[in-house]
């Protein structure tokens, strides 16, 4: 079938040969960043191939022939069904965008940055979506040297860059979409509801639904219930008047927002966002800010936080809000562990006399916080926030500007990447 998508940068049977030559009892230390772009370069082509694949099947069963992609990786491949969506929707992302495609058969991106793409345009209407495809070499040089999570936000923030200047009320169609189907599957008897909200209903039954859940748990709930199962019992109190909450409605929420566009000035480089991530419209965020239930965090342009609102600086539940101002995943550099998953780790314990103070605390996943205390590792946070990681041999092994891993536009990272 030759190369998914023209011309491969890399020869698959040559890098097959390579990786199967390795043998890890004899193969250097030195070598290990070697196999790993062989073993990306050999994956990238695959996922392309099969990209090119599902789209042939595709084209077959528009023509009549055969059966829907998805069906055909299920079967052939014992995938599971959700799975195969995923491959027939990156499939389709890839004959809308092939300039991706050429990128992930050389391994310059991971089928993983086509998902983040594939996930973005997916309910858009034709005219963004068009504009936002037409940037392609730009969105596959992004993606080239970030990884698919910070890939994403980016592909969001071009978004709301593209809707601002169209002048799409994010806020009004997002409401306007706002539904709850509910049905009774009559074969299971079991309850059925499905809703999607705009961003700020959303934020606040979230953040509801996560109170609840801690509550059940610290009453004596089914501790080796999954998540799921503890979600649909802190719903069915919540609504039913079984909380313990005088009013779920209630739940605070954090939104963060630059202070420049604060104070009315909305520019290219405009943050405003819940803690989550979601993207909020400007009116939108302008109007919550009054409610007493939102705690406005204002960050300065590399992200730092200047103000708190109405919080006490020393509160560690405030601290927790102020650190997610600054950081949406695992301080660590690469770790995409999100903020809600961190512990906050002391720079200098507390037991050898380590303050609780912002300038000594970073996020940090469960992993790399033993990686540290257990494993020796080393973590140095200069004055602008700027974290050097050194390995328990002693060697560098990172130095990660605050901006870079948090704050840093997109088109400042791209200037930086042409520089």
């Amino acid at each position: 079938m030759g190369s998914p998508s023209g011309p491969a940068a890399i020869d698959p049977v040559a890098t097959a040969a390579a990786l199967a030559a390795v043998d890890f009892g004899t193969c250097p230390a030195g070598k290990a960043g070697d196999v790993a772009r062989r073993m990306k370069q050999m994956r990238g082509w695959l996922d392309a191939f099969e990209a090119a694949y599902t789209n042939w099947v595709d084209a077959l069963y528009q023509q009549g022939s055969g059966a829907p992609a998805a069906d055909v990786h299920t079967r052939d491949q014992g995938v599971p069904s959700h799975e195969a969506r995923k491959r027939e929707r990156r499939a389709k992302t890839i004959k809308d965008a092939p300039r991706f495609g050429e990128a992930l058969s050389n391994g310059e991106i991971a089928a993983e940055h086509v998902d983040a793409l594939a996930n973005a345009t997916a309910k858009l209407d034709a005219d963004l979506k068009a504009e936002l495809l037409a940037r392609q070499a730009d969105l596959v040089r992004m993606a080239s040297h970030t990884t698919p999570e910070r890939f994403a936000r980016h592909c969001r923030s071009e978004l709301d860059r593209i809707r601002r200047r169209h002048g799409v009320d994010l806020a009004r169609r997002q409401r306007e979409q706002m539904h709850l189907t509910m049905k009774i599957d009559r074969v299971t008897q079991m309850y059925v509801l499905r809703g999607e909200f705009d961003a700020d209903t959303g934020a606040r039954i979230f953040k509801a639904l996560d109170d609840e859940i801690s509550a059940l748990v610290q009453q004596g709930g089914d501790r080796g219930a999954d998540r799921s199962r503890l979600a649909a019992d802190a719903l069915a109190d919540l609504v039913s008047g079984g909380h313990q909450a005088k009013r779920p409605g209630v739940a605070e929420l954090s939104l963060i927002v630059d202070e420049r566009t604060l104070t009315g000035d909305v520019h290219e480089h405009t943050v405003c966002e819940l803690a989550d991530g979601t993207s909020v419209a400007i009116e939108s965020a302008r109007r919550v800010a009054c409610n007493a239930h939102i705690v406005p965090i204002v960050v300065d342009a590399s992200g730092r936080v200047l103000d708190l609102g109405r919080t006490q600086r020393l509160a560690s539940a405030r601290q927790r809000i102020a650190l997610r101002a600054m950081y949406r995943t695992c301080a660590f550099p690469g770790c995409d562990v999100p903020f809600a998953r961190c512990e906050i780790h002391h720079l200098i314990e507390w037991q050898q006399g380590g303050r609780t103070d912002l300038a000594d605390l970073l996020p940090t996943c469960s992993r790399h916080h033993h990686v540290v205390h257990e494993g020796g590792w080393k973590l140095e946070l200069d004055d602008d926030r700027t974290l050097t990681v050194t390995q328990p041999d002693g060697e560098l092994f990172a130095v990660v500007g605050f901006d870079t891993r948090r704050r840093r536009t997109d088109d400042q990272t791209d200037q930086a990447l042409a520089s």
